[in-house]
């Protein structure tokens, strides 16, 4: 089954790039175009959509506003020449910022992990208490792990693997951080270092140079800082 796509932009060029893209992969069709977060929601409204290719400054209604008048939005790719707005697009779960203009192998990049994410939420296993809990599933050396996503506790980098611990065991894997990254759902796991990726809802005590896990005290890098701290704060209530 194809992945169907909306375009919306307001410029002309940068929807004949995407649907230049686009067209290059068999597995994606493009089902409707919309200059303004107006139009799109007419579409949206009407027919079913997998992925929003959406830039952020249009008329009438940006590309934010729309995504949070949706009460089920279908998964977002943000175009953008603002790279500022990222942190507001990745609060809103998007499944990837591309920086206006860029290339064919970034516009994959970004497809690979809007399928990384569908196939990581959509890859259940039935338990004794007969509930479903998302699984992800890694490949390494001709064997197939499959790991529960709420036993996580972090994930660090080791050079070419990826340690991951968990609440029963440690499983040592080779691949990139970066590859582990794109595969994990935005709204439930964050990576606050060059060496880390931590589950959101496991966070117990954090600052602006590090957090604290149940048993685990992980550096927060200059590089993510300010990512880091925007979504940790916005996922608790301060009084």
């Amino acid at each position: 089954m194809k992945t169907k796509c909306l375009l919306v932009d307001d410029e002309p060029l940068a929807i004949k790039l995407i649907k230049g893209y686009i067209e290059e992969l068999d597995d994606l069709s493009i089902v409707g175009e919309a200059k303004n977060g107006l139009d799109a929601l007419k579409f949206i409204e009407t027919d079913p959509i997998d992925l929003i290719f959406l830039d952020i400054n249009m008329p009438r209604v940006s590309g934010l506003d729309l995504i949070k008048s949706l009460q089920y939005p279908p998964k977002v790719i943000i175009m953008s020449a603002h790279k500022e707005y990222a942190i507001d697009g990745f609060e809103l779960n998007v499944v990837d910022f591309l920086l206006k203009p860029f290339s064919f192998d970034r516009f994959l990049k970004a497809i690979n992990k809007y399928k990384n994410n569908i196939n990581s939420v959509n890859n259940t296993v039935l338990n004794h208490e007969k509930t479903y809990h998302p699984i992800l599933s890694l490949k390494d050396n001709k064997k197939v792990y499959n790991i529960k996503l709420d036993e996580i506790l972090y994930i660090e980098s080791m050079r070419e693997y990826v340690k991951i611990h968990t609440l029963h065991e440690s499983l040592l894997i080779k691949m990139a951080l970066s590859k582990l990254d794109e595969g994990l759902p935005d709204n439930e796991f964050i990576r606050v270092h060059k060496s880390y990726i931590v589950p959101i809802g496991r966070v117990k005590v954090f600052s602006a140079t590090f957090i604290e896990l149940e048993d685990k005290k992980i550096p927060i890098g200059r590089n993510y800082k300010s990512i880091v701290l925007k979504r940790l704060h916005n996922q608790g209530q301060f009084i």
